[in-house]
């Protein structure tokens, strides 16, 4: 299969399933009784989250070698900085696109939002120290990490509950049923197979860049910081542009904050339990400008609606990384 067939297959395919899945997620938060909110920070961003989780844990558990090594490290922390920096940018393109009045986005500035950033500033400065740190406490550091994640995750189903009363159902019906209101075995029918549609097509995707490097060198890390979660955090990036312009910014912004919070503690823990984790500084600036740009968005929101200019902004992080790399690349 040609890699313009594969890319444009993997393209479609994660299209149509990021439709199916965003649509299927609001009936499963409403069936569920939970807030968009949680609903996005949980349900859509885990669901989401798992093709780039699939490259890491395949890479350092089956693979055998340092190229393997390389390319899960690179999964890790790259997945986060895309999220952090395109993830955001990409919300603020919508936003613009949107064709609203108020060029902002309809977020609590003390919510979810705030919550899973705060989480993941807190994590990810957890996850690069650890590599500073002996050996032999890098397992703890991995158990605390899953543990700190599971208090995050329970406290938003806890704090974000929703009553029958204020249980409203999503505008759209259901794909699979034009039931008023679907069964749940349906809808997670249709979630699961949302979420299939998302791996394979992340697959074929990740699979055509793969062939494209192959033709143009790279070396492992870069492949998997630059190249691979270009793919694999696509479904967060276009569930969140679908929901702007359905104008549920919540379940927008939840999408990629809630996926930060899992890729900053219950990934990197694989990474640190199962690797040396000794980062080197190319990779401690790759999570620093991450951490930065996540730094940069919680602050803003907590004073203030985020605007598009600051959405946007985000991005200038990760062409500040692309001008670290391609000067180390000349020298």
């Amino acid at each position: 299969m040609s890699l313009l067939l594969l890319t444009v297959s993997g393209m479609v395919l994660i299209v149509l399933a990021a439709d199916y899945f965003t649509n299927g997620v609001e009936w499963l938060g409403y069936h569920l009784h939970l807030e968009e909110g949680a609903v996005g920070s949980l349900l859509a961003a885990l669901g989401t989250a798992l093709p780039e989780t699939l490259v890491p844990v395949m890479a350092i558990i089956f693979g055998q070698g340092h190229s393997e090594n390389a390319i899960g490290l690179g999964a890790i922390l790259g997945a986060p900085f895309m999220l952090a920096t395109i993830g955001f940018s990409v919300i603020g393109v919508g936003l613009w696109a949107s064709r609203r009045k108020s060029r902002t986005l309809n977020v609590p500035t003390a919510g979810p939002m705030t919550d899973d950033l705060g989480f993941f500033l807190l994590a990810f400065a957890v996850v690069v120290l650890a590599s500073f740190l002996p050996r032999i406490i890098h397992p703890v550091v991995a158990l605390g990490l899953l543990a700190l994640y599971g208090r995050h995750a329970w406290k938003l189903v806890e704090g974000h509950n929703t009553s029958d009363k204020r249980n409203v159902a999503p505008s759209q019906p259901l794909r699979l049923s034009s039931r008023p209101r679907p069964p749940l075995v349906l809808v997670i029918l249709q979630v699961v197979l949302a979420l299939i549609g998302l791996i394979l097509g992340a697959h074929f995707f990740v699979t055509a860049l793969d062939g494209i490097t192959k033709i143009v060198t790279i070396s492992p890390f870069l492949l998997s910081v630059i190249v691979t979660p270009v793919a694999t955090e696509l479904p967060e990036v276009l569930n969140s542009v679908i929901w702007i312009r359905r104008g549920k910014d919540t379940l927008a912004v939840g999408n990629v904050t809630g996926a930060m919070a899992f890729q900053s503690s219950m990934v990197p823990a694989l990474g640190i339990a199962f690797t040396p984790w000794q980062l080197t500084p190319l990779e401690i600036a790759t999570a620093v400008l991450a951490w930065l740009a996540a730094l940069w968005i919680w602050l803003k929101s907590r004073s203030h609606s985020l605007r598009v200019i600051e959405l946007l902004t985000a991005g200038l992080f990760y062409l500040a990384y692309i001008g670290m790399v391609v000067a180390l690349i000349n020298r």
